[in-house]
């Protein structure tokens, strides 16, 4: 194979992987705005949410759950997380939130950055906790920290 061939082919290679992974990420964030602003419609009085919240998993079901990206919504008694896919919903009742912690990692899954930790007291009155990684950690931790002393 001659070298212009070969540099040919490694040019098209690549350009083919940015127009799909480019427009992989145009789906992805067209399906964000759509639940972020199904999110709003449902939850008008919502204190916030986060469109693009990746889960890394709840305690109690061990560290063989996959990540997923799903729609992270707090309100005035409860902070729900939608998950995309595989589709499940996840409730923690304000009243039940024991702490906020920021660890780098969770059930043994890092993107090396603080994530979001809940922990809280199940229906069976259990301890366990979720995390997730989310835009403006800082600001996640102050509004579910007023919103508990609110409820």
């Amino acid at each position: 194979m001659s070298t212009a061939l070969g540099i040919g082919l490694a040019v098209g290679l690549t350009l083919f992987f940015i127009v799909v992974f480019g427009g992989l990420l145009m789906i992805l964030r067209s399906v964000a705005l759509k639940k972020e602003a199904d999110a709003w419609r449902r939850y008008p009085q919502a204190h916030r949410v986060d469109r693009a919240a990746n889960f890394f998993g709840q305690q109690s079901r061990g560290a063989g759950q996959i990540r997923g990206n799903g729609t992270l919504i707090l309100t005035e008694s409860e902070l729900i997380f939608e998950m995309w896919l595989p589709r499940r919903e996840f409730r923690i009742p304000l009243a039940s939130i024991e702490s906020l912690e920021n660890p780098n990692s969770f059930l043994g899954k890092s993107r090396f950055t603080p994530l979001l930790k809940v922990v809280f007291n199940d229906q069976q009155g259990s301890n366990d906790s979720m995390a997730w990684q989310v835009r403006d950690l800082s600001g996640w931790m102050e509004q579910i920290d007023k919103a508990r002393r609110e409820s």
